[in-house]
This record gives C-alpha cells, structure tokens and sequence, in this order.
C-alpha cells in the first residue's frame, strides 16, 4: 500500500461522510448493523470507524446499559464521526491503532469493521488484536469489497482515470480498498492470527 492510500485529513472527512457515505457505505452499514446487534453484545469494538456511518446504525439498536468503543487511527476521521453522532453516553470515542490496541485482554463481545482491514499494513496483527480483545466467545464481524472487476463503479473509474493519465495510471482503488479479496487468504490470516 502506497503511504498516501490511507492519509484522510483536512476536508476529506467531511466530503467522505457527506459524499461517499450515502452513496457507497450506507446500505453496508445496516447490513453490518445487523449483524453485530445479533449477537446481543454487551460491549462493542469498533476499529477504523471512519467518519461513523456504521457508528451511526449500531447505537441506536444496543441495549441501554451496553459499551460500544469506537476507534479510527485518524483524529480527523474520529472528529468527524463523533461530531455527527447524537449525544449517547454509551459511546467511548477513542483514537486507535487497529494493529496495537489499547484495550485488554478479553474485553468485548464484538469487534466489528467496516471496509478496513484491507488497509491494515499486518494483516494478521490487526486480526491477532481484534482476537486478543474478544471475549473467548466473542465475534468478528468484517467485511471487504471484492476484486475490482466485480465493482463497475469503481472498475470504471480506475479505467476512466487510467484514460487520463496512460503514463501513470491511478491504481488506488485495485491496489487497496479492491486489493484483499481473496477468500481463502482471508481465511489463512485469521487462521495465522488465532480464529
């Protein structure tokens, strides 16, 4: 991953949730939602939450008394999440690495993630940390987008843009959010990791 792939600062948290969260990140938001509040959790992780989309469609469902910690490596993503996120006293708002949590041990019984683990650099390190801070009965609740050709919006942009600029084309969205898709190496990094 190039070093700029992950950098969301400035006005991009603020594009990012107005712009691309409606239009891409909703709809996977509810449905990840859903999953995490089956599990009935009395505490809730969540890492690299963006600017809150998925933040934003857990809360409201949590049982009154439940802990849900959510996480972004990014301050200006934090900010943003936060900023638009009601008033809920159940909510921890914590900057956090994804590969060297500040948790301990056995602490919730959900971690949940939306569209990020492909930008984790140690794949299994941030699985190793999402287990570590699991209840031993705990649950991982994650998500990736598939190759990019499965993807004609984004297909179609990262041709677009390569039609622009032949000599140098953009490969972001291939490279990264497109990159880790691969089940069965999906699989043997959680294995690496301890799932």
């Amino acid at each position: 991953m190039s070093n700029n792939d992950a950098v969301f600062n400035g006005s991009i948290p603020e594009i990012y949730d107005e712009y691309l969260v409606p239009m891409i990140f909703e709809e996977y938001a509810d449905d990840l939602a859903d999953r995490v509040v089956s599990a009935e959790p009395a505490s809730v992780l969540e890492l690299a939450a963006g600017s809150g989309v998925v933040t934003r469609a857990v809360a409201p469902r949590l049982a009154v008394n439940a802990r849900y910690s959510v996480s972004d490596l990014n301050p200006g993503m934090l900010e943003r999440a936060n900023s638009v996120q009601p008033p809920d006293d159940r909510i921890e708002w914590r900057q956090a690495d994804a590969l060297d949590l500040p948790f301990d041990d056995d602490l919730f019984d959900v971690v949940a993630c939306q569209f990020s683990v492909m930008f984790f650099p140690d794949k299994v390190a941030g699985y190793s940390e999402a287990r570590r801070v699991l209840k031993p009965d705990g649950t991982f609740v994650f998500n990736v987008w598939d190759d990019i050709e499965s993807n004609v919006f984004s297909d179609l942009v990262t041709q677009g843009a390569a039609e622009v600029f032949p000599d140098d084309p953009p490969m972001f969205l291939a490279r990264t959010p497109h990159g880790y898709h691969d089940v069965g190496q999906i699989r043997a990094d959680l294995v690496a990791a301890g799932f």
